[in-house]
């Protein structure tokens, strides 16, 4: 798909999308980053920092890249002290890395004072495991974050477990920590300061922490399993959302446990499927009781990538769901990507192939979620010409691994605007490590100062019984804005197919203003589908105008 090209009104559209469906057997509100301006400073956050040799830690690194053309300006903190520990320059597209010996403390904070977007990781090694995690960006900041699942009991193999709540508010934050329907904490946590409170022998989720008084909090969850370390940071409640994609699945060899991980946060009973790889119908359909989880895996099955669902959310209900994995002696839990997270751009701080130093591999996996074939490239560092280009079928995941070659920051780009999942799967030694890719909107990276239409599909099923019986496709969508300025009056004008597949969805369908990166609107078309079609594809045609008045399409025009 690509980006949206202003045009004058009455301008025909040129292009289609093509979208490929395999029809499935029978059966049965995104967050918004807000905008910002180049030259305003951006915060990057974590909740802690750990290099204590008594404590198991063997290195602990912030490695900062600059995705700008421009050079950074780059202040690090440590704790609520104002004064930075570190300042230096970084040019554009190279990177910085930090480690203070000895050091245990935080929050951690990293500032780009002069408005250059930062991909910011923390590395850390402990023992014989490697972990790495995102920092969080000052905007994404919230009141109230969750998990899916906690357990802290010894003969799980966990050694401990901590929920670390960091306040970044200028005044103080009253925090209450919940374990399913249990409140198991209550606390004040001053501007600057951090708790790490422990639940000894509990087991469950989700787990939901929560300033009463609205202030902004850090939150991660810490995890010793066996031998090995993990961080998670907490999901913000703001940025819960009905669907979910992971770049893989694998409990083959020396992956011995892969659970997809769904909590249901509201009130209301509600309703998940899970689909691994291109297979058009769901592993499962899940009930998830109001403020509870599921644990679902599947042994033999490797694949990807990976989509959930919620088939009857409500408006305002939402789900979350995560993925645990253990590879041989070490555990690792990544958070699931919601749509607002897909884009057509992924980076990462760092990138580690050189076979040495107990690495012994490191691939970049790439999914696209968008409609047809994308082709994404690889940058690592400096280079001005891609390291590895890769073509991604649609609904398709593939990787890159670089041979020998170590730095950062890396970039994945796809230049036909396709949204895409990306994630980095490392292994150190005996332990597993995946890092999910950070997308503009969370990287503080600005996109296009106009309108920017992306189209993705989120379901395809047969919505009753009836419906079945009587062919009639439903197909769930989601056109979102990507770029700065908001797309008004967005419409669904045509929707046009092949195989003698007919559309029964009344259009031209009004489908209302998509403010700046990241407002979408979701919609459904019903196709219904002759006997004995097994497939077919499909063209969707939208378009917006900008606060001038200037029209843009999906796709390009």
């Amino acid at each position: 798909m690509g980006k949206g090209t202003a045009t004058k009104a009455g301008a025909a559209l040129i292009l289609a999308a093509i979208m490929i469906f395999a029809i499935p057997a029978g059966s049965g509100a995104a967050a918004t980053a807000k905008p910002m301006t180049a030259s305003q400073p951006k915060t990057y956050y974590f909740t802690w920092y750990d290099s204590l040799p008594q404590d198991g830690m063997n290195g602990d690194w912030i490695t900062i890249g600059n995705l700008d053309n421009a050079t950074a300006h780059v202040e690090v903190f440590l704790g609520a002290g104002q004064t930075p520990r570190n300042t230096f320059d970084i040019g554009p597209h190279g990177k910085q890395v930090v480690s203070w010996a000895n050091e245990i403390g935080g929050p951690v904070r990293v500032v780009s004072t002069s408005g250059q977007a930062l991909a910011v990781t923390q590395r850390v090694i402990y023992r014989n495991s490697f972990n790495e995690i995102a920092a969080l960006l000052y905007s994404n900041l919230d009141s109230s974050y969750y998990f899916t699942w906690y357990d802290s009991l010894p003969k799980d193999g966990m050694n401990g477990n901590w929920i670390i709540v960091a306040n970044e508010d200028s005044q103080a934050a009253d925090v209450q920590i919940y374990i399913g329907s249990e409140k198991v904490g209550e606390y004040q946590i001053n501007p600057g300061q951090r708790i790490e409170p422990q639940f000894q022998g509990s087991i469950g989720g989700p787990v939901h922490v929560v300033s009463t008084n609205g202030k902004k909090l850090m939150v991660s969850q810490r995890v010793l399993y066996k031998n090995s370390f993990s961080e998670v940071m907490g999901y913000p409640q703001g940025r819960l959302d009905k669907a979910y994609f992971f770049s893989w699945y694998d409990m083959t060899g020396d992956f011995s446990g892969d659970w997809v991980m769904m909590s249901n946060p509201g009130n209301s009973p509600v309703h998940a499927q899970l689909y691994i790889g291109g297979d058009p119908n769901p592993k499962q359909t899940y009930l998830i009781g109001p403020g509870r989880s599921l644990t679902p895996f599947f042994p033999g099955q490797v694949g990807g990538p990976v989509r959930v669902v919620c088939t009857d959310c409500a408006a305002g209900e939402n789900i979350l769901v995560s993925q645990r994995t253990l590879y041989q002696n070490s555990f690792k839990e990544v958070q699931g990507t919601p749509p607002a997270g897909l884009d057509t751009e992924m980076d990462y701080g760092w990138y580690d192939n050189l076979q040495e130093d107990g690495f012994s591999g490191d691939w970049v996996m790439i999914g696209n979620q968008g409609v047809g074939s994308a082709s994404a490239d690889v940058y690592l560092g400096q280079v001005s010409q891609p390291d590895d280009s890769l073509t991604v079928g649609e609904g398709s995941s593939a990787n890159s691994s670089l041979a020998g070659m170590q730095g950062g920051p890396v970039r994945v780009l796809n230049n036909d605007g396709k949204p895409l999942l990306s994630s980095q799967r490392t292994i150190y030694k005996d332990s597993f490590n995946e890092l999910v890719g950070l997308p503009r909107a969370y990287t503080g990276e600005l996109g296009p100062g106009t309108p920017d239409l992306q189209l993705l599909k989120i379901n395809t099923y047969w919505a009753s019984w009836s419906d079945y019986v009587n062919r009639d496709l439903s197909v769930d969508f989601r056109i979102s804005n990507e770029g700065q300025e908001a797309g008004i009056k967005a419409t669904l004008d045509s929707v046009r197919t092949d195989s003698g597949v007919a559309v029964i969805t009344s259009l031209p369908e009004a489908l209302g203003d998509l403010v700046g990166s990241g407002g979408y609107a979701s919609f459904t078309v019903k196709y219904q589908i002759p006997n004995g079609v097994q497939s077919f594809s499909t063209d969707v045609h939208a378009h917006c105008y900008d606060n001038e008045g200037n029209e843009y399409y999906y796709p390009a025009a």
